[in-house]
This record gives C-alpha cells, structure tokens and sequence, in this order.
C-alpha cells in the first residue's frame, strides 16, 4: 500500500493477508484496508430497480433537517446502486456526501466519484476472475492512496 501527500509518494506497506474464502471485492478492501467510509452494505438490491429511496437515520425523531438526517440511494434499471448521499443535519457532526457509482461493461465498479468535489474518487481494477487487483484513491487530481493486490496461491495476498 502506498500513501501519498499532493501527489508525493510519503508511506509505503509491504504485507500478507489471508483470504482463501474471501472474495476480493470493494467490501474486502473496506473491511481489511478501511477505505470508502461510507459505503453503504450492498450496491445492488433488485427491488429498487430504477427507483431512488430515501430513509431518515432515526425514522422515529420528527422528520426535519435541523436534527434528523437521510440517506438517499438511487439504482439503475439493474439494481444496481448508481449514487449514495446522506444529507447531515444542522447540529450533526458528519458532513454531507453524495457519491455516484460508474460500472464496467462486466457490471463490476469501476469509479466511485465524490459530487461535490469531482476530483475527488476512487478507481478499482480486476482481473479475469473478477478479483480487484489494484485500488486507487484521488484526492484533487493528485493520487492520495495505491494498494495493489497480487493472487498467489491458496489467495495469500501481496499488498505492495
């Protein structure tokens, strides 16, 4: 894993981890590497095909911005989660995000990209087996953060 400060490379990690029953997914690197914070659970959900849905964080507090929140998701005709959004409140202490998903032909994401600083993004690569082998992180348009993952046997993986 590398990290990076304007574009200078400052922090650089060797290691191994065991996954011979994970996929390597979005979700294994959210889980082992704790990036893209806010992902939501799951990116695809047949149901809201074509739909945009909002909640309120606490659906039992009065439903207004001064002290409630929402998350918004919006899915394409696939089910597939196309934007996440969370609105924040005027006394919250986390700040509001929107974020749109871009998919590869094969439906695997390709680019999360923050809305409100579109420099802002993260880019994933895969192999022929659907593994993601390489992530990037952009924050502006200099890289911030880079792990990419090899496939050795019994999925022990290398993270450079």
């Amino acid at each position: 894993m590398r990290k990076y400060i304007k574009g200078v490379l400052y922090q650089q990690t060797k290691g191994n981890i065991e996954a011979e029953n994970e996929q390597i997914d979005i979700y294994f690197l959210k889980r082992h590497f704790e990036v893209i914070y806010y992902l939501p659970e799951k990116l695809t959900d047949k149901k809201f095909s074509g739909q945009t849905i909002s909640l309120w964080e606490n659906p039992n507090d009065k439903k207004e911005f001064t002290s409630n929140r929402t998350y918004t998701y919006t899915y394409d005709s696939l089910g597939r989660m196309i934007n996440f959004a969370y609105s924040s409140c005027i006394v919250c202490a986390t700040l509001p995000y929107n974020y749109t998903i871009v998919y590869n032909s094969k439906s695997q994401v390709e680019v999360i990209r923050h809305e409100n600083k579109a420099e802002d993004r993260y880019k994933f690569y895969y192999n022929k087996k659907g593994d993601i082998i390489k992530f990037e992180e952009y924050a502006g348009d200099k890289i911030a953060m880079e792990i990419t993952l090899s496939d050795r046997k019994c999925r022990l993986l290398h993270i450079f």
